[in-house]
């Protein structure tokens, strides 16, 4: 285990604002009918007090999506209802499935995750630094490789001796995949439709734009409800930022890891093994995070992107998840209120200051 001195991601700090204080206990008996009637009487108000445009929710027990609501819209512009179809960007969501592909292959023999990525590509990640020489794949997955995040620095450079402490990274994710893409001789979205999409039936779910978007993806929103339309974007993947998907379909990978997360060296038990100390109650994996939250500890990601916002949580020893998906920019300050209507319970994550 490394023991590391928090460093927190400018992503994160919007996610954590509201929710310091809150203690519940996991709500894994009260009634579907009853939860799924709090969540449509309490969301519409949410969103109107924090200029939510569109939100989606689905609450998962016993390993099946219990509940799945919409609410507002996609397009406020032409009122087009938010749906089970619409499909989100969903940012940071899309670590959590590179992280299931590089382990995939991990456990194929194809890549070493404790081997530097150096010699498997001979580009180093920072042009003229040896400590490039040290960067492995469970670094990167574990955001250790001591790198930084995307569009904050001008220049890349090591923050830290990789392994040596944390920093979240979208630049240790897309120097990872170029690896990959290189060993493999197959790109991201390929790659992710072998190992996830087609397995787990994630029909909507893509790293790449596809025409069929056109017309079924959200417009996202700034605090004062401006647009960020939703144009063609991402013709490459990047498996740091550029997914796209439905509520329905990510629900199908969060079951499948909350399902295997318990078979004898599945690729969900390495994921979510402990890798790093982030703060107290805090750990990271390999692409999730993890947290000590009661009965037992749970894993949990968040998405952030252009007005985007999105929050991941699942129980693997209660089989009890949420995912929450929304298009507005002040979207996480409710994000906390939505916990508590859906599954209850505290996150360490939400302290995380």
């Amino acid at each position: 285990m490394v023991h590391i001195v928090h460093k927190i991601s400018f992503l994160f700090l919007a996610l954590v604002l509201l929710g310091c204080g809150r203690d519940g206990p996991l709500l894994v008996n009260t009634s579907i009918d009853d939860l799924s009637n709090s969540l449509d009487r309490v969301a519409p108000r949410l969103m109107e007090e924090n200029d939510v445009v569109g939100l989606s929710v689905a609450v998962i027990r016993n390993n099946e999506v219990a509940i799945s609501r919409s609410f507002g819209h996609s397009s406020l512009e032409s009122k087009k209802p938010i749906s089970d179809q619409t499909v989100y960007k969903a940012a940071s969501l899309g670590k959590p499935i590179f992280a299931y592909v590089v382990v995939s292959l991990a456990q194929q023999g194809k890549i070493n995750l404790d081997v530097p990525l150096a010699s498997y590509c001979a580009a180093g990640v920072v042009n003229g630094d040896a400590r490039s020489e040290e960067v492995t794949a469970r670094m990167v997955l574990s955001h250790t490789a001591g790198l930084p995040n995307l569009g904050g620095r001008s220049k890349l450079e090591f923050l830290f001796d990789p392994g040596k402490d944390f920093e979240y990274s979208g630049h240790g994710y897309q120097y990872l995949q170029g690896v990959v893409e290189a060993i493999t001789h197959k790109s991201l979205n390929e790659l992710a439709n072998e190992f996830v999409f087609e397995p787990l039936s994630m029909t909507k779910s893509s790293y790449v734009w596809r025409t069929e978007y056109e017309n079924i993806i959200s417009s996202s929103y700034s605090e004062n409800k401006e647009v960020f339309k939703v144009n063609r974007e991402a013709d490459v993947g990047y498996a740091a930022w550029s997914l796209y998907t439905t509520l329905g379909d990510y629900s199908k990978f969060v079951m499948h890891i909350m399902k295997s997360s318990k078979e004898t060296s599945s690729i969900a038990s390495w994921l979510l093994e402990p890798y790093v100390d982030v703060a107290k109650g805090v750990k990271w994996g390999m692409g999730w995070g993890i947290q000590d939250t009661m009965p037992n500890n749970s894993f949990w990601h968040w998405g952030s992107l252009a007005g985007f916002r999105h929050y991941a949580v699942g129980y693997p020893e209660e089989k009890v998840a949420v995912i929450v998906m929304a298009n507005s920019q002040k979207s996480f300050k409710m994000v906390d209120s939505v916990m508590v209507e859906s599954i209850g319970g505290r996150y360490p994550s939400y302290d995380w200051f």
